[in-house]
């Protein structure tokens, strides 16, 4: 084991670049919007001319149909989807999961909550019953889309501070899915996780008697440290419920399954990321549901934006038992009844699986283009930053506990690269999330974005040479 002191040029050089990437992500997370444009000049009643006097011109303009509750609302359509839904009251100035309080108990009944941004029109009745009336009209939208102006014909109907704008709108949103899209994404991450558990074997565990140092402090890493340190990632920028909970979500999620292969690039410890895995996919099917439930409770209750979203804990443990403890059992059982059917197809099923996943994650971000096209801007920062904190944290106890510079390289890999399909199961799961708009995106820019930053730091790394007596560990066959 290398003795040379912890912090060596190498190590220095990529804790600074981390960090620094970290603390700019963070930074641009809590970035504040320009300056308001007041419209407390306009009432209802003015014309188009003498708005745009007072405003100029809009900057976008749509026709939409109103769906109109008498105190309680409007739904706005758009092309038969909702785009948006449009509170009477001030009620929802948190964000739709917000509980409310006694005080407004009675409008706690407003069957308007439950809608979502991106349903079919038809669920408008289904939900919130027959409205009022229905008002064909023109939306103008200023400081991007911050105030709208509601016109019916060529006067001033209404006009909105509309709260459904930046990050909180992603809690309004419902990502669409069809139940055999669904049923795809299911099928497609048990076949990954049954690629995974094709290459696990007994000795894979060996690890444990012979040098359980790195796997103590990788299993740490990944099942405590993490989620721990995403919690207070997130109490610190403060999203919106659905994108702390997507925060949440993928940091209980296990090592994703190309961490071995990012570990071969960047020349690490082999033996130690292949047990990590093995151990880890094993444990997830307990720990991801009791990390989540326990940080997604704790955030529940300490937030100032109160979640009133179930966290079912059975039924996330259901899920994961099906889509990963079913056929990791099974992938094991096979390797070993059929060994050399096993050597034959293992890593053309990996690629083969690597290859559906990419495909499934593109399909279902086509399918939901229009969403991802406007609101990727507002997760992109809060996933480079997440990112950048989960690498940050398995190379900083890797690098604390002393540890051969292979085994830090493999340790940082194996906190930073996460499951993020397996996540995307469960916030699709109608009885769990149902698509959850927030956590839908974190999740779903992860699978890329971790791909992405993996890829570079095991780059980077395989130009950095190691001492010999690093690359001993690599020679367990396993």
């Amino acid at each position: 084991m290398e003795t040379k002191k912890i912090l060596s040029g190498d190590n220095r050089l990529i804790i600074l670049s981390l960090t620094i990437l970290f603390m700019l992500s963070v930074f641009m997370c809590r970035t504040s919007d320009a300056a308001k444009r007041t419209i407390s000049s306009v009432w209802p009643g003015m014309s188009i001319e003498e708005v745009e006097s007072l405003l100029g011109s809009a900057e976008k303009i749509k026709s939409v149909e109103r769906h109109v509750f008498l105190n309680s609302g409007r739904v706005i359509v758009e092309n038969d989807k909702i785009s948006d839904i449009r509170f009477d009251d001030t009620r929802d100035e948190k964000s739709p999961l917000s509980e409310s309080t006694t005080e407004h108990k009675e409008k706690a009944d407003n069957q308007l909550q439950y809608l979502r941004i991106g349903n079919n029109s038809s669920r408008i009745e289904q939900i919130a019953g027959k409205p009022d009336k229905i008002i064909t009209g023109y939306d103008w939208h200023y400081n991007k889309g911050e105030y709208v102006i509601e016109f019916e014909g060529d006067r001033v109907s209404a006009v909105n501070k509309n709260l459904h704008t930046g990050l909180e709108k992603l809690d309004w949103i419902k990502l669409n899915f069809s139940p055999g899209a669904l049923l795809i994404m299911n099928i497609t991450i048990a076949f990954i996780m049954f690629g995974v558990a094709l290459g696990i074997k007994p000795e894979n565990f060996k690890m444990v008697l012979k040098e359980p140092k790195s796997l103590i402090l990788g299993i740490f890493s990944q099942f405590l440290a993490l989620p721990a340190l995403t919690f207070m990632l997130v109490y610190f920028i403060q999203p919106t419920p659905s994108v702390a909970l997507g925060m949440i979500l993928v940091a209980a999620c296990p090592g994703g399954n190309i961490s071995n292969f990012m570990s071969s690039v960047a020349k690490g410890n082999m033996a130690l990321s292949i047990s990590l895995t093995a151990f880890a996919t094993i444990a997830a099917v307990f720990m991801t549901p009791v990390n989540f439930a326990f940080w997604g409770k704790l955030y529940s209750e300490t937030s100032n934006m109160v979640i009133p979203i179930r966290i079912d804990f059975f039924e996330i443990l259901r899920t994961v038992m099906l889509l990963l403890g079913l056929p990791v059992v099974l992938g094991i059982l096979f390797s070993r009844k059929f060994p050399k059917t096993t050597e034959r197809i293992i890593e053309p099923v990996k690629k083969i699986s690597m290859v559906i996943f990419l495909i499934f994650v593109f399909m279902a971000l086509m399918g939901n283009w229009e969403f991802f096209k406007s609101y990727i801007h507002l997760i992109m920062f809060i996933v480079l930053a997440h990112n950048g904190l989960a690498l940050l944290t398995g190379f900083s106890i890797g690098s604390l506990g002393r540890v051969s510079r292979a085994d830090r390289r493999s340790l940082t890999i194996e906190t930073g690269i996460q499951n993020s399909g397996l996540g995307l199961v469960l916030i699709f799961n109608p009885r769990l999330f149902d698509g959850l708009g927030g956590m839908a995106f974190i999740a779903a820019w992860w699978g890329i974005w971790h791909i992405i930053s993996g890829l570079i730091m095991a780059y980077f790394w395989s130009k950095k040479p190691l001492p010999k007596e690093d690359y001993e560990p690599v020679n367990l066959k396993v």
